[in-house]
């Protein structure tokens, strides 16, 4: 007996990524460097410091992390009724979406969303290769082959 696999996209995504922590060091390595050779007082570096660290724990508190994204059923069109397990400050929620777009690339892809609810307002998905499994990322290659055939 064989079983049939699901025509939808229901993917697990890993709260990490090591690339997009290699992506970070990297540019802060950059920074430092020019940071260095720009010869600045003692009190440029603190400053320095002090705004990067304020601009990272603000980005790391206040973006949203995709936890899970669920296609809707295949009596629906493939841009509507996408369902999205977020994390947020205020814990795990599930979000009702309609997807624009997705941008594919060697290592990493961008979902563009339209959020239904709770709240109405876009939102940018990041998903690096190593947050999802090799068969959920040749899903999800798929789908932004068929998204940019339809632009």
């Amino acid at each position: 007996m064989t079983s049939l696999t699901s025509l939808r996209i229901d993917t697990a995504i890993q709260p990490t990524s090591y690339l997009r922590l290699l992506l970070y060091i990297g540019l802060a390595s950059v920074m430092m460097v020019i940071a260095w050779f720009a010869a600045l007082m003692l009190w440029q570096y603190v400053l320095i410091v002090i705004v990067t660290v304020m601009v990272v724990v603000y980005l790391v508190l206040s973006r949203p992390i995709p936890l899970h994204m669920s296609q809707p059923p295949l009596s629906q069109r493939t841009d509507k009724g996408w369902q999205l397990m977020i994390r947020t400050a205020h814990g795990d929620e599930l979000w009702q979406a309609k997807l624009v777009t997705v941008h594919a690339y060697r290592w990493v892809m961008s979902f563009e969303f339209n959020i239904v609810e709770p709240y109405q307002r876009s939102l940018s998905v990041t998903v690096f290769r190593d947050q999802v499994s090799a068969d959920q990322w040749r899903e999800l290659r798929v789908l932004a082959n068929v998204s940019a055939t339809k632009r």
